[in-house]
C-alpha cells in the first residue's frame, strides 16, 4: 500500500474502518515506499570546544523539495549539531534560548548535578539564557541532549530541538573502533506532513491520551528516506530513537545480520549478534555493520513489522492519530555500497567493556512504579500526574535499589530515569531481555502488561531529578514523577 493511498484509507470515517478486513490487512504493510532515495544523508556539524553557546531560535526548513518545517533550530543547524568530548573534560555551556516559549536542556543519559541535569523546574523564559557547568564524567557512550520544559518537551523535540552527546573515552579507544568516514550517527525520527507539505504538530486528544503521536515521513538526521554511500567495509552505526512515540524494530531488508556492541550507557560487556532490535524512543544502539557480507550493491535499512501485545494502537489511529500504527514495517534509508573500494581488516573484539552491574544481593529496597491509565487524568505514575514541587520518591545517595516498572495500560512505556545508569535484570511474560539490555540502559520499554525490573546505584549529587515515560506526549500530559536524592 503506498502512502498517498494509506493516507486516503485513513481519512475515511471510523465506522468504516472498524469494519474494514483491509485496513486491517494493510495496517502492518509499508507505508513508506520511495524507492528512489533521492536526498544524501545529512551529517551534522560538530562541537569539540571546551567552552560554546547552544543558540535556540525560530526558523523555518525546507526539509526537501516537498516538505517544510515551521519550528526551532539550535545554532542554525536541523538536527542539532552533534558534541564530542572525552571523559573527564569540563564544559561550559551557554544556553540562549530565543524561541517564544521557555525551555531548558536536558543531557540525556548524563549522570551531573541536579542544576546541570535540565529539570523542568528550571526551564528558562525567551529571551533569557541558562549556564552549564560540568564535568563529563560518564563512560563513552552514544548520549544525546533535547529540551525538557514541563508540558512543552514533545512539541520542541518534534520541531527540532535534538541532537547527539557522543563521549570518547581511553576504553574504547583501545578497541581501535570504526571511526571518521566509518562511525555513522543516525538520529531516526517520524514527522506528520499535511497535504501542503508541512510538518505540523497539533496532537489530537486520543495522541496525547494513548498513542503519542505517530508520523508517516521517517527523517534521518533531518533527511527523509535518505540514501549514503559506504565501501565495502565495517562502519559503526551510531542509533538514537529521537521519536516522540514510534518504537522501530531495526533490521535490513535482506536480514543480514549486524553486530550490537553498545547501548545507551556504552559498549556491552561483549558484542552479541542479531538480526533485528528493538528501539524505543530515549533508547540508543552501536552496532557494527560488515558492508562486504551484503550480495547487492544498494540495502535498504528497515523497520520490521513487530507486534505490541494488547496495544490500543490502532484504536488510536481509528480516532485520530493520522499516522500508521505501532509496529508497521517501513523502509528507513538505503546504503549504496562501493565494493571497488575495500577498508582495513577489522575483527570484533570478544570482550569490548568492564561493566560491574550491581548484584540483587546489594539491593536495599524494591520499589514498585505503577504505569497506569487514571480516568478524565490520562497517564499516570503510581496514581498521580506530574507536580512541579510534590517529591514522589526519595532515595539514599550511594543505595542500591530495584525498581519493577509495571505496565498496566494498554499501551507501551519506554521509562527514562535521570541521574542514574541501570542494568536491566528481568521482564515477565516471554520477550525475555534483548541484546542492548545486556549493558547499561538509561531506558527501558515496558510493553503492556509486561513487569520490568532494572537496578541502579544512586551516585549523583543530592537533590531532585526526574523520570517519565519518554514517550513525549505522555510525558507532556502527566507521566512524570520527582525523585529526590537525599
Amino acid at each position: 500500500m503506498n502512502r498517498k493511498k494509506f493516507i486516503r484509507n485513513i481519512g475515511l470515517g471510523a465506522g468504516v474502518l472498524a469494519f474494514s478486513p483491509i485496513i486491517s490487512a494493510c495496517s502492518k504493510e509499508e507505508f513508506i515506499t520511495n524507492e528512489d532515495f533521492l536526498i544524501s544523508l545529512p551529517i551534522p556539524d560538530e562541537i569539540n570546544a571546551a567552552s560554546f553557546s547552544l543558540s535556540a531560535a525560530k526558523t523555518t526548513t525546507d526539509i526537501s523539495k516537498d516538505i517544510r518545517l515551521s519550528g526551532f533550530q539550535i545554532n542554525e543547524s536541523f538536527p542539532s549539531p552533534t558534541i564530542r568530548k572525552s571523559k573527564g573534560d569540563p564544559v561550559n555551556i551557554s544556553f540562549k534560548n530565543e524561541i517564544g516559549q521557555e525551555s531548558i536542556i536536558h543531557w540525556h543519559g548524563f549522570i551531573i548535578p541536579p542544576d546541570m541535569d535540565g529539570h523542568p523546574r528550571d526551564a528558562v523564559s525567551s529571551g533569557q539564557n541558562y549556564e552549564y557547568k560540568f564535568t563529563v564524567n560518564q563512560r563513552a557512550g552514544t548520549y544525546w541532549y533535547h529540551p525538557h520544559p514541563d508540558k512543552l518537551t514533545g512539541e520542541q523535540v518534534y520541531k527540532g530541538m535534538a541532537g547527539f552527546y557522543i563521549i570518547e573515552d581511553e576504553e574504547e579507544k583501545a578497541l581501535n573502533l570504526p571511526s571518521g568516514k566509518f562511525e555513522i550517527p543516525l538520529l531516526i525520527q517520524d514527522r506528520k506532513v499535511n497535504g501542503s507539505g508541512e510538518i505540523v504538530y497539533n496532537p489530537s486528544r486520543p495522541e496525547k491520551m494513548m498513542t503519542g503521536i505517530l508520523g508517516d515521513q521517517i527523517l534521518i538526521n533531518g533527511g527523509p528516506t535518505p540514501y549514503h554511500e559506504v565501501e565495502s567495509s565495517v562502519y559503526r552505526l551510531r542509533l538514537l530513537n529521537g521519536s516522540n512515540a514510534r518504537i522501530y524494530n531495526i533490521a535490513f531488508k535482506d536480514n543480514t545480520p549486524y553486530t550490537v556492541i553498545g547501548a545507551d550507557g556504552g559498549l556491552l560487556p561483549s558484542p552479541v549478534d542479531t538480526s533485528e532490535l528493538l528501539l524505543a524512543p530515549g533508547e540508543r544502539a552501536d552496532i557494527l555493520v560488515d558492508f562486504s557480507k551484503f550480495a547487492n550493491n544498494n540495502v535498504k535499512l528497515i523497520s520490521k513489522i513487530f507486534e505490541i501485545p494488547s496495544s490500543g494502537g490502532m484504536m488510536g489511529n481509528m480516532m485520530g492519530s493520522g499516522g500508521s500504527e505501532q509496529g508497521t514495517g517501513f523502509s528507513l534509508m538505503e546504503f549504496r555500497i562501493d565494493k571497488s573500494i575495500t577498508g582495513a581488516e577489522f575483527s570484533i573484539p570478544e570482550q569490548l567493556s568492564e561493566s560491574n552491574f550491581p548484584l540483587r544481593s546489594e539491593s536495599s529496597k524494591t520499589r514498585q512504579i505503577r504505569l497506569s491509565m487514571q480516568m478524565m487524568q490520562g497517564h499516570t505514575i503510581n496514581g498521580k500526574r506530574f507536580s512541579m514541587n510534590r517529591v514522589d520518591e526519595q532515595v539514599k545517595q550511594g543505595d542500591t535499589e530495584i525498581w519493577e516498572f509495571i505496565n498496566e495500560t494498554n499501551e507501551p512505556h519506554p521509562m527514562h530515569v535521570h541521574a542514574v545508569q541501570f542494568k536491566v535484570l528481568e521482564r515477565s511474560g516471554n520477550r525475555g531481555l534483548i541484546p542492548t539490555e545486556k549493558g547499561w540502559k538509561d531506558t527501558v520499554l515496558v510493553m503492556p502488561d509486561e513487569r520490568v525490573q532494572v537496578i541502579m546505584k544512586f551516585t549523583s549529587e543530592k537533590g531532585l531529578y526526574v523520570f517519565h515515560c519518554h514517550n513525549l506526549e505522555h510525558e507532556d500530559s502527566g507521566m512524570m514523577a520527582n525523585f529526590e536524592v537525599i
